[in-house]
């Protein structure tokens, strides 16, 4: 069963340039509050998925490229111009006659490499003991179709997802103790597309699928959707997904009225999960009030810990607000910043850092 008993989730992304640094920081600000500690998704990682195009696909020999994306433009992001944004998406093409590919994804590397600072700072007593190491993978919509306009690669290249997703998560259990790992999904483009926004953000050959609402519920959180990401994670390995709204062009890429559609897919993924699911984080809007956290009373989760993304840079007395209003509907959950930092400056980082432990301090009192 999951040890970790932290109220604070840390969704992913942290803007600093090293691994020690994320988690000296996080470790120093936060402590024995946090659930676990992420590496931050630095380097070329830090765009999120925007890193595949150079460290995958563009390695891929089986792949024409379509538009070429340079590294710089994925260590360095365009800040929240949606046109820039798509102008630096790689994107690709099966080449003729391929019906099967392989994908070298980096998050199986990448997570070993930061497991062994994490571990060397948890032995100079700088990571409060107990709290584990987080690995934050992009679900298999998120890591494929966005880069693939044509619509008849995608099922070539989303079973090449699954398959080398697996592969990545057997090295990290290979690595990385159970009792040291939480591993979370990173549920966004599956949102945006079930929200209808992501198709306004990406080209007119985006390939995106287009599906009634009730649909793409179905298609993202059906078994046959879940099963090859969630199969192979042991039951000793605490396991969430991160609901998110999207950062791309600013955020919210979609405001919504109430946590009624978050609540929904929480129940339908809670219970087409072939394993476990230990946690959830929920993001909340700004002017989030009673009428926007009632939906949390149908959560239906079985012993899943909900995070709700309080945390929206504006202050922990906004942060407290949002917490009483959620409280009338669900006695007890976690606090986290609405998406990762990785969007913020890391001077705003360590502020905000300081009111989310406030803020846990102030809930657990």
């Amino acid at each position: 069963m999951p040890s970790s008993t932290g109220d604070v989730l840390l969704v992913g992304s942290v803007p600093f340039d090293t691994v020690d640094e994320v988690i000296r920081t996080c470790a120093g600000s936060l402590g024995a509050r946090a659930y676990a500690f992420p590496d931050g998704e630095i380097g070329h990682r830090r765009n999120w998925i925007q890193a595949l195009p150079h460290l995958t696909y563009s390695k891929n020999p089986d792949l024409d490229p379509i538009r070429v994306v340079a590294p710089e433009d994925v260590k360095n992001p365009p800040n929240h111009d949606p046109e820039l944004m798509k102008a630096t998406r790689g994107t690709f093409k099966l080449k003729a006659g391929v019906t099967e590919t392989t994908l070298d994804l980096p998050y199986g590397r990448e997570a070993i490499n930061s497991y062994g600072i994490y571990k060397r700072l948890r032995d100079e007593g700088r990571v409060a003991p107990g709290v584990p190491f987080q690995v934050s993978l992009p679900c298999t919509v998120d890591g494929t179709v966005g880069f693939f306009p044509d619509p008849a690669d995608h099922p070539v290249v989303m079973r090449a997802y699954e398959r080398a997703i697996q592969r990545n998560i057997s090295d990290i259990l290979q690595h990385i103790p159970a009792e040291d790992l939480v591993i979370q999904w990173d549920y966004c483009s599956e949102v945006l597309d079930i929200m209808g926004a992501r198709r306004k953000y990406l080209d007119g050959k985006s390939g995106i699928e287009q599906l009634t609402q009730e649909d793409a519920i179905r298609k993202y959180t059906s078994p046959e959707y879940l099963t090859p990401m969630t199969e192979t994670i042991p039951e000793t390995v605490p396991m969430g997904y991160h609901l998110c709204y999207g950062t791309w062009g600013g955020w919210p890429m979609t405001e919504v009225d109430d946590l009624g559609l978050c609540v929904r897919l929480s129940n339908d993924l809670s219970a087409n999960t072939p394993r476990r699911v230990d946690f959830f984080h929920l993001p909340a809007m700004r002017e989030a009030d009673e009428a926007f956290f009632r939906p949390l009373r149908n959560l239906n989760i079985g012993g899943a810990k909900i995070f709700l993304g309080i945390e929206l840079a504006d202050g922990v007395n906004e942060m407290m607000r949002r917490a009483d209003a959620a409280r009338k509907f669900l006695p007890n959950f976690g606090v986290a910043h609405y998406c990762g930092y990785g969007r913020e400056t890391p001077e705003r980082v360590r502020e905000l850092l300081t009111d989310i432990a406030e803020g846990a301090d102030r809930l657990a009192g």
